[in-house]
């Protein structure tokens, strides 16, 4: 079930990744590089007020996958219930601020051209409203996962992800402009909504209206008041650079710094997706005491996903150069092809601590989780703004990469054998050392061969197509259990005959 829930998870993301970059060219050309920053500012701006949630759904997912797998129905609808009025209640505030702030927002801060400045108001204004509906958004796409139900909420993804992307591109070729994009994205998020609330009818969960008793209220408020420091890390870490940038260096150059970082961070997003499903059955894993199959899990994931991980960083190295020279042109090339190169590099760390993070949150010690995540958020933060002072968009690049490995490194350390219940040692030896080692081996004999390749797209595709293949013989033999490995022999056997 767990492998199937993270396919889900992760086509609910990848189709709407592909969509998204295949339409950024499109509205580059549409909107101009200032009005595609622009845009790229506003939901930065609009991301940065979600610091009002107290994180409130992390604590609702583990809540209602324990109540679900003991079958206490009652506290489950108390459950959902004061999570709805919080994050009801959340979405009318933040809308209201960024509402009237918009004018204040984009003449103290941005340096907008003075014949846009007057639609970028509007367009802020306008994301007020899709601030309110992300909120509900993001909080029922959390009801189905909680169940492990993470087909149904991937279909959601998946559908209106590429919606969203479509109709963004047709409002920006029709003359729409920024207002025009912002308003058909905020309308689609309407849709969402509705549809999520018709798609959770549906289970048949019994949500009669409970109003949640102070116990219920005291556990969601309390572990989500310790998740929220990452929640507080995770907005400072996806949308403080791209705010310092704007502020400092202007749309432009955000715009070719946001281009090579979207193609990196949605590419590992994906496997973030596969690894994420843990979450909640740690959670029904934990409520029912069975520790020893939880340590099982978690080595086996730790494993795949960092190798899987090293697969997507080498890809992206080994084809980013030519992919951006076609994507979007010359142009962004010099300047964003080093960015993607040291920001996949900083990814690749972060993802390093997605799993223990998860299942440190599942045992219930978000505290831990949310302490290093914040630290991680206002000292990446610092030295973005550093690294933009002394050397533009590559240095808050890697600003961003010596945050990752010092507070990466440190969070590794200091969980495993406290809050999570296995060893550093034993985590490195049968998890995450060997896929490190054997990924590291292979790319130190290809990445030297790749400058035996002609330049352009066929020395691209053949340097890649022998990486992928390289890699994932070398993953078979050495990442795979024997277990694994006898039912990929079982599957290659039905499927031949």
């Amino acid at each position: 079930m767990l492998l199937r829930n993270s396919l889900w998870n992760v086509s609910g993301s990848a189709i709407p990744a592909i969509a998204a970059l295949a339409t950024v060219p499109l509205l580059i050309g549409a909107l101009g590089v200032e009005g595609f920053g622009i845009v790229t500012l506003i939901g930065s701006v609009i991301g940065y007020f979600a610091v009002l949630d107290i994180n409130l759904s992390a604590g609702a997912i583990k809540y209602l996958a324990e109540n679900h797998a003991s079958g206490d129905r009652e506290r489950f609808a108390e459950t959902f219930w004061f999570g709805a009025m919080f994050y009801g209640l959340l979405g009318l505030v933040g809308a209201a601020g960024i509402y009237f702030s918009s004018a204040w927002l984009v003449g103290r801060f941005f340096e907008v051209s003075s014949d846009l400045r007057e639609a970028t108001i509007t367009a802020f204004q306008i994301g007020a409203l899709g601030f309110a509906l992300t909120q509900a958004q993001n909080y029922l796409l959390g009801v189905p996962q909680a169940l492990q139900r993470y087909d149904r909420s991937a279909q959601s993804e998946a559908f209106f992800g590429v919606f969203v992307n479509l109709a963004s591109v047709g409002a920006a070729l029709a003359g729409g402009g920024i207002v025009g994009v912002t308003a058909v994205r905020v309308g689609v998020s309407a849709i969402n909504v509705l549809f999520l609330v018709w798609l959770i009818r549906g289970l048949e969960l019994g949500l009669a209206f409970r109003w949640p008793r102070r116990q219920v209220r005291g556990a969601l408020t309390s572990f989500s008041a310790y998740a929220y420091l990452s929640k507080l890390a995770s907005t400072l870490h996806q949308h403080g650079d791209k705010l310092i940038i704007g502020a400092m260096a202007g749309p432009v150059a955000l715009a070719f710094y946001t281009v090579p970082v979207t193609l990196a961070s949605r590419i590992l997003g994906l496997t973030y997706r596969l690894s994420s499903v843990i979450y909640p059955r740690a959670s029904a894993l934990a409520a029912l005491d069975r520790i020893d199959e939880l340590r099982n899990i978690y080595l086996g994931a730790m494993r795949h996903i960092t190798y899987i991980n090293l697969v997507a960083l080498g890809v992206i190295v080994l084809a980013g150069e030519e992919f951006l020279r076609r994507w979007v042109g010359e142009e962004f090339v010099a300047q964003g092809y080093p960015v993607m190169v040291i920001m996949t590099i900083a990814l690749l760390a972060d993802s390093l601590t997605n799993i223990p993070s998860l299942v440190n949150d599942a045992l219930g010690h978000p505290r831990i989780t949310g302490r290093f995540a914040l630290a991680r958020g206002v000292i990446g933060v610092g030295m973005v703004y550093v690294g933009v002072l002394t050397g533009g968009i590559v240095g808050a690049a890697i600003g961003h990469l010596l945050a990752s490995l010092l507070l990466g490194g440190a969070f590794l350390w200091y969980v495993h054998g406290r809050s999570v219940p296995i060893s550093l040692r034993e985590v490195v030896r049968e998890g995450l050392g060997r896929s490190l080692t054997v990924g590291l081996v292979i790319y130190g004999v290809l990445f030297p061969l790749k400058w035996l390749f002609p330049s352009g797209i066929i020395g691209t595709l053949a340097i890649v197509s022998m990486a992928v293949l390289t890699l994932v013989l070398a993953g078979i033999a050495f990442i795979a259990s024997v277990d694994e490995r006898a039912a990929l022999m079982a599957v290659a056997r039905r499927l031949r005959s």
